[in-house]
């Protein structure tokens, strides 16, 4: 009975010296811990303003730099150059319709011109802010920006550097534009052959970019000149006082001296950072972050919360260590719990913004991610089960699908650009890489593709390789495909013909009845050829109305035959307007130690010999 009181006695004696050094401990780990987290209070803000301000500095680099690859791939453009060498109408017309395309694709281009060497405006080329339309300036709207300062700063700034504008607000017939529109101008010299042709001028919405430097969930965000003029403010309506006159500047906003503009803190929890390095305009902007109350009473709250936690937990972590060993189980779960976090805060990355979907062995899809299901417009729940032909399209040749569950099943890696289908049955592409999966005792289960969408990219190829009016194969993409064609010719004999067409007494129906009747003429004529061609042969507009058809694999007997079928369609079609219209066609082959010039001049020579006969004729 005695053994047992003394055992209970030293039981219950060694629980009290546990719990008050457990509280000891507690108290004091407690209030370390406090001046420790208040003491890094200033370097946790320093490092999310360090994150704030280099996501600042990133988004303004890509945004500016964005902008300028797009103008450099216009000084790099053949249609450009070719312009610049040739001033021709058709050659205008060709760099007009890569300016719209370019504006077209850049949503944060809303004007694009070219300048001559004296400051006139040659090419202007604008896109609407409501409607989203895009035209180009007639002539007769064109000015002489020659005294503008944008101009003079340009041919003055070094060959090879951009030059950037102020960031003001954009103004319509006078006045300033409302919704208010921030815009900066960036320009470039021309020089081709080491001659000034002018100057490359882009006119870019500002109001994305400044949008994002704006949203900040821990500090109020402005930006300033070198005069101290708001260009941001929390407040819009004291955001470009020197456009809308409000009578705010920092000097006035934060009870400053003048001239007190310095790379420092202005003020407790005030910091000011300078952009004269992303915004090359001389305009000295800078960034300055504010602390928000919230923010800083969040942290302080989660600082104390934390401390009350960590009290309750070693003061518990504590007691227990009397009785259980638990600090081994403790780590475990702790460093378990973390990687499983940060596992799945890295698998929710992927899941947004990586295109991946895994499909089995009966091509059967297992799982797809958020990203595949934003690009094809399915959901989840509609894919998951479903065959992976769904996103065929009928624009990819079935061989090709065939090719890839071929190699992929012997375990090789494919590797290539798939055309796809979404679900309202427009056409998206993807470049992919698709691997198997093994289990394992390595025996393949299913595989996985990882895919980028780069429709834009082949869009923007689409559109430089095509003619606007009729939809056909345009001149440069021609010659290029004449070059391929006569390449494969040098390498492995193979055979074309080219069929070089003409609108018989084109010249009437303009004259006649207008262009624009003569514009549905050539589409009409340019819907008979394509309806009439095989998919291995390439039709294209020539220039004016001057047609050219690559026969692949043909030689001139069989280009002949085909060439008198188009011609037969033609004369029997009835077309609108004029009813009837008939083509002279001009057919050569490609000869031994030929050319190409030499190959396009006998059909060019065998069409007006076609004329001359009386016309709707082919001749070779």
């Amino acid at each position: 009975m005695f053994k047992f009181y003394e055992i209970k006695k030293l039981f219950f004696k060694n629980i009290t010296l546990i719990i008050f050094f457990a509280i000891l401990i507690t108290f004091v780990t407690s209030v370390i811990n406090y001046n420790i987290k208040y003491s890094e209070l200033n370097e946790e803000i320093k490092k999310n303003i360090q994150f704030d301000l280099n996501e600042v500095k990133s988004s303004t680099k890509n945004y500016l730099g964005n902008i300028e690859n797009t103008i450099n791939s216009i000084l790099i453009n053949d249609i450009f150059i070719n312009y610049l060498i040739e001033n021709s109408s058709d050659n205008k017309k060709r760099v007009s319709d890569l300016f719209k395309s370019l504006i077209l694709s850049h949503k944060n281009i809303f004007q694009l011109r070219f300048i001559d060497t004296k400051g006139f405006e040659k090419i202007k080329i604008q896109k609407e802010r409501n409607s989203q339309t895009i035209y180009e300036v007639d002539a007769d709207s064109l000015q002489n920006k020659s005294d503008r300062y944008y101009f003079k700063e340009t041919i003055s700034t070094k060959n090879g550097n951009y030059f950037h504008s102020q960031l003001d607000l954009n103004i319509e017939n006078k006045k300033i534009e409302r919704p208010l529109r921030p815009t900066i101008r960036i320009s470039i010299n021309i020089f081709h052959q080491d001659i000034f042709y002018g100057i490359i001028i882009a006119n870019v919405d500002m109001d994305k970019l400044l949008t994002h430097i704006k949203n900040s969930n821990n500090f109020d965000v402005y930006m300033i000149d070198k005069l101290g003029n708001f260009i941001i403010h929390p407040k819009n309506r004291k955001a470009w006082n020197k456009y809308l006159n409000n009578g705010n500047t920092v000097f006035t906003e934060f009870n400053l001296p003048l001239n007190y503009l310095e790379e420092k803190n202005i003020g407790e929890d005030r910091y000011i950072f300078s952009l004269e390095n992303y915004f090359n305009n001389k305009e000295e902007l800078k960034l300055i972050l504010e602390v928000q109350n919230k923010y800083l009473d969040d942290i302080k709250n989660s600082n104390l919360k934390y401390i009350v936690i960590l009290g309750i937990s070693i003061l518990f972590i504590s007691i227990l260590l009397g009785l259980i060993l638990s600090i081994p189980m403790s780590k475990i779960y702790i460093n378990f719990n973390r990687l499983y976090k940060e596992n799945l805060r890295f698998m929710n990355i992927i899941n947004s913004h990586i295109i991946t979907m895994t499909v089995g062995l009966d091509r059967k899809i297992l799982d797809v991610s958020d990203a595949l299901c934003n690009v094809s417009r399915y959901s989840k729940e509609e894919l998951l089960g479903s065959s992976i032909s769904i996103f065929n399209s009928d624009k990819t040749s079935p061989t090709l699908y065939k090719e890839i569950l071929e190699q992929i099943i012997n375990g090789n890696i494919w590797e290539g650009e798939l055309k796809e289908k979404t679900k309202d049955n427009t056409y998206y592409w993807l470049k992919s890489t698709i691997l198997p999966n093994f289990d394992d005792n390595h025996k393949i289960i299913s595989f996985t593709s990882i895919s980028e969408d780069i429709t834009d990219k082949k869009t923007i190829e689409v559109l430089s390789q095509t003619d606007k009016l009729t939809q056909l194969v345009n001149r440069h993409k021609m010659d290029e495909c004449l070059e391929n064609e006569f390449d494969r010719f040098k390498r492995v004999k193979i055979p074309f013909s080219i069929l070089l067409i003409d609108v018989d007494k084109f010249k009437e129906v303009n004259d006649n009845f207008g262009h624009q009747v003569g514009d549905t003429i050539l589409i009409e004529l340019s819907k008979i050829f394509k309806e009439n061609s095989r998919k291995i042969d390439i039709v294209g507009r020539w220039g004016g109305e001057e047609f050219l058809i690559i026969c692949t694999n043909t030689d001139k007997d069989g280009a002949v035959v085909y060439a008198e079928k188009i011609r037969k369609k033609v004369e029997e079609f009835t077309f609108s307007h004029i009813q009837k219209k008939t083509i002279s066609i001009g057919v050569s082959e490609i000869l031994e130690n030929d050319t190409l010039p030499l190959l396009v001049k006998r059909a060019d020579d065998n069409l007006y010999l076609a004329k001359d006969e009386g016309r709707n004729k082919t001749i070779s």
